[in-house]
């Protein structure tokens, strides 16, 4: 199978090196599935197969005329053209060879670099064409991608690269190898002046061109199907000791590995494309939020702790993705942390939002064998994927909106081996410090330190049944009483209701929720928790960076110090224990009159001998110890 794949690729590669726009010599059939291709307009603009979407190779004149706005193709350094700087000596001359394809494609390399227009957003193009001597790099290959980095730079435009490349243009030896190096340096510069960046990975995308400049993109995406790998698959295939996998280095392997951001059908590439240099454009970002008009909030009522968590673990309560859907228009999904995996219990988009370009990360619930939604653990693939967001957020000044509903962290083994609690830290480091203002949202269950690493927010908002807790109710009463029945007095000890964050001062505002829950009017719902938002996001909007920081820090900081809670918690410590040794009292003179003794008058408070009690009113900040056995709280 995987033989007949890579003879059938090798055909395909054979028939793309035709010259002028036509990518290939139209077919009659398709070479995979074998339908009729002659009546197919999709086949015959885009070369895709209607029945099993194939997508047969085309060359790089073909892609501008699919990509770019009519006529608003000026291409740059076109007369730069390869010479033979080592006078290889080889079966063929080098320029014979060079000469032979100059000919037969119309180009005069590799590369072809220009300005344009992607549905009127002008921007720097880059393709390199399979066509041209398999698209390898040499050293004008090398010098005009490093040009258009520059060209892109010194315009302050984005810049798009569409890669067909198959490895190393060995006929220029080492100088070959150096253009990795002089590509990836003026990509890493452009990235110092934060323009965006795209790579779109074609069949085939491999060797130099894979594991330098087009891999340091800001957002990558493949088109179905493609050979996506450093390595020839020839390569691979000659080192296993068994056949490979049929969907090896594929960009569908890459985007399930989280290598790459999405795979795009060719006919929706140039709208993927225009959205994403629209929302990574800053200056949609320069007018404020506009407050909504102050409406009367919905009546908030107090429910039971337990109740509460009955409600935020219903399978039909709504999930991040549902309030995506309802709140941010254009959302363009970003998959994969680019190291070894994406989780899917974290989304990560750019979506619009009343206007403006924002970051959104939610943690979503998964639906279980029976398709219910439950709520999941966070891996360590899912924190470094809201790693990648947040650092893109910050290069492009995005408000960054987190939705929080999970269970907590993983706490398997194979998470502990994969580095969960490096993942959890460095999240939480990242959060605490970025450059842009940020909302937290816990809509659902917020669950432990998967909540807490992507709630260390400037706002932070709670719906009305909601919980936030750093354990589960059946947990605690496992713990607390060693009794798993227990678990209604476990959630309400643990404190974990909305009612009981905004009295300790963790979050700032309660969303209100339809009558019964947000599963009852997910509508309604969303459009309470947009109002929030907005709100939220003009007050902290403007906000000088420094002045920010400080007020982040400052909030996270105070928290569990000695403030006006802690003294109210106290003062009803010790009406407690008043209340509790006057009934003992009472108890005991009750004892005597039964033995035949005259009952005593009835005591008051002030008359019975109590322990002096601490004065509290001079206590600095901080400075109350968690293990005083006098006080007995203090900062955790």
């Amino acid at each position: 199978m995987v033989q007949g794949f890579t003879e059938l690729l090798s055909a395909l590669f054979s028939r793309g090196r035709g010259s002028g726009t036509n990518p290939l010599p139209v077919q009659e059939y398709c070479l995979v599935c074998g339908i009729s291709l002659v009546d197919s307009k999709l086949y015959q603009e885009f070369r895709v197969c209607p029945s099993c979407r194939f997508h047969y190779t085309i060359n790089a004149r073909h892609r501008i005329q699919l990509l770019t706005d009519p006529k608003s193709f000026k291409e740059q350094f076109r007369t730069i053209s390869s010479l033979d700087p080592l006078s290889f000596k080889g079966k063929i001359p080098y320029r014979k060879l060079i000469f032979h394809d100059q000919r037969r494609t119309g180009l005069t390399e590799a590369a072809i670099v220009g300005s344009c227009r992607i549905s009127g957003v002008r921007t720097i193009l880059v393709l390199l064409d399979f066509g041209f001597m398999g698209g390898s790099i040499g050293c004008v290959v090398g010098e005009k991608v490093t040009l258009a980095f520059e060209l892109a730079a010194r315009k302050h435009l984005p810049i798009i690269a569409v890669v067909t490349s198959g490895g190393a243009r060995i006929q220029e030896g080492v100088l070959s190898l150096m253009q990795m190096a002089k590509a990836t340096a003026a990509a890493d510069r452009l990235h110092q002046v934060k323009l965006p960046y795209i790579t779109v990975f074609a069949n085939p995308t491999t060797g130099q061109a894979y594991a330098s400049f087009a891999n340091l993109a800001d957002v990558l995406l493949a088109e179905p199907g493609s050979l996506v790998g450093f390595a020839p698959l020839r390569l691979l295939q000659e080192m296993a000791d068994e056949p490979l996998p049929l969907e090896a280095h594929t960009a569908e392997s890459h985007l399930a590995h989280g290598m790459v951001d999405a795979t795009i059908d060719r006919e929706f590439l140039r709208g993927a494309l225009s959205d994403l240099l629209c929302h990574l454009n800053p200056q949609r970002n320069e007018d404020p939020f506009l407050r909504p008009r102050k409406t009367t909030k919905p009546p908030l009522k107090v429910a039971e702790p337990w109740e509460t968590v009955q409600k935020v673990r219903r399978p039909d309560r709504p999930t991040a993705s549902d309030y995506i859907t309802r709140l941010f228009s254009g959302f363009a999904e970003l998959r994969g942390d680019r190291l070894s995996g994406n989780d899917p219990a974290v989304i990560c988009g750019i979506g619009d939002f009343q206007g403006h370009s924002v970051m959104i990360i939610g943690q979503q619930r998964l639906p279980d064998s029976a398709g219910q939604n439950q709520s999941v653990y966070i891996s360590p693939e899912g924190f470094r994927k809201a790693q990648r967001a947040m650092r893109l957020a910050s290069k492009f000044a995005l408000p960054v909106i987190t939705l929080l509903d999970t269970a907590g962290p993983a706490t398997s083994l194979d998470a502990e081996e994969r580095g969960i609690g490096h993942a959890i830290a460095s999240t939480i480091a990242l959060m605490a410090e970025l450059p842009v203002p940020t909302i937290a949202v816990i809509v659902g269950e917020g669950g432990r330190e998967g909540a807490l690493a992507l709630g260390i927010a400037d706002r932070i908002l709670m719906l009305e049944n909601a919980i936030f807790t750093p354990m589960s109710p059946e947990g605690a009463a496992s713990l607390m009483y060693r009794d798993h029945n227990r678990v209604e007095d476990a959630a309400r000890s643990l404190r974990l209701t909305a009612w009981d964050a905004l009295d300790m001062q963790i979050i700032n505002d309660i969303v209100p929720e339809p009558s019964g829950g947000a599963h009852m009017d997910p509508d309604e719902a969303a459009l309470q928790l947009q109002r929030a938002v907005i709100r939220a996001i003009a007050q902290v909007q403007g906000v000088p960076l420094g002045r920010l920081l400080k007020q982040r820090h400052k909030k996270f900081r105070n928290m569990g110090e000695y403030s006006s809670y802690f003294k109210a918690t106290l003062a009803r410590e010790v009406e407690t224990l008043q209340n509790y040794v006057v009934q003992q009292f009472k108890s005991s003179k009750r004892k005597g009159s039964s033995n035949g003794q005259a009952p005593d008058p009835e005591p008051t408070v002030a008359e019975i001998d109590f322990q002096p009690q601490p004065d509290l009113s001079d206590i600095e900040p901080n400075t109350v110890e968690a293990n005083d056995p006098e006080i007995g709280v203090g900062k955790p």
